[in-house]
């Protein structure tokens, strides 16, 4: 979270940076407008996992065996000028021309959903599919958020894998091989490079960056954020 939010301020990396991650030990994120105390209705078994508070908005994401992106883009880039939808529709089509080869049933949810709101609905993002959502039969395989200031918007999401726990909604890929997801990721990329009209570019993170995303960890580490509704 801390190294997401360094990016949706860094100076450095513009106009656009992506980051992709996974997740260890199984974490659930509240969103930014989410009340803890809702996690007092979880099941045993998900009331003791780690907790962290995102800094984008929607519903509680229980992050276990998937793929996670983290989009920070400016608003010079023509897809960000659009309603916040539009940005959603764009990376969801680009995940679903990725992986389409190999899970056909795929696909976007239909106009007929509403659109994702940054508050209310289901405690878990994934209960409940929205319009630009992209789900294998009636369940959501991959949601997103975001979160705007002037000039910049963070957009990330997750992509199921698999899912472990009994309470964990949502569809899932039945944990395809590393091999297999590491294919995926560069289609995604690649194609998201083209949907963006963007030459991509790798780059590591300096000393500085990584001693920034440290002073903001402290505050995704405490539990003060966390508890914070």
């Amino acid at each position: 979270m801390a190294r997401d939010e360094h990016l949706l301020y860094s100076e450095r990396l513009r106009p656009a940076a992506v980051r992709i991650y996974g997740w260890s030990p199984p974490t659930i994120s509240l969103g930014y407008f989410q009340r803890h105390d809702e996690l007092a209705q979880l099941p045993d078994e998900l009331r003791e996992l780690a907790v962290v508070r995102r800094l984008t908005g929607g519903g509680a994401i229980l992050h276990d065996c998937e793929v996670t992106y983290c989009l920070v883009i400016d608003e010079t880039v023509p897809a960000t000028r659009q309603a916040p939808a539009a940005l959603y529709r764009l990376v969801h089509c680009c995940w679903h021309e990725a992986i389409a080869a190999e899970v056909p049933d795929s696909e976007m949810a239909p106009d007929s959903l509403p659109f994702p709101a940054p508050r209310g609905g289901p405690f878990f993002c994934f209960e409940k599919p929205g319009r630009t959502d992209l789900i294998l039969g009636e369940r959501k395989l991959l949601g997103s958020a975001q979160r705007r200031i002037p000039g910049r918007v963070l957009q990330h999401g997750s992509l199921l894998l698999g899912r472990r726990f009994a309470g964990h909604p949502g569809a899932d890929l039945g944990e395809p091989p590393a091999e297999r997801v590491e294919h995926w990721i560069e289609a995604f990329l690649t194609r998201l490079a083209v949907a963006l009209s963007l030459e991509p570019r790798p780059t590591t993170w300096s000393a500085a960056e990584l001693a920034d995303v440290e002073q903001r960890r402290a505050r995704y580490s405490s539990e003060a954020w966390t508890r914070r509704l």
